[in-house]
């Protein structure tokens, strides 16, 4: 993972977009679809890291 910035070549740090749902707080997925109308979950998710420039704020997001 390159850790410069793409936009100002600042320090980018791993973090993540929760998703606050009844429950919780939980980090969001991407998959190819929702399941059943989304009560079961996503097929094929991957969690989504995110990475924030500690100098200008930019994000950029990642499925792994």
């Amino acid at each position: 993972m390159n850790t410069k910035c793409p936009e100002c070549d600042g320090e980018m740090e791993e973090g993540l977009i929760a998703d606050f749902i009844p429950a919780g707080a939980t980090p969001p997925q991407w998959g190819t679809k929702l399941k059943w109308g989304g009560i079961r979950g996503v097929e094929n998710k991957h969690e989504v890291k995110t990475y924030r420039c500690k100098s200008c704020g930019f994000l950029k997001s990642y499925a792994k």
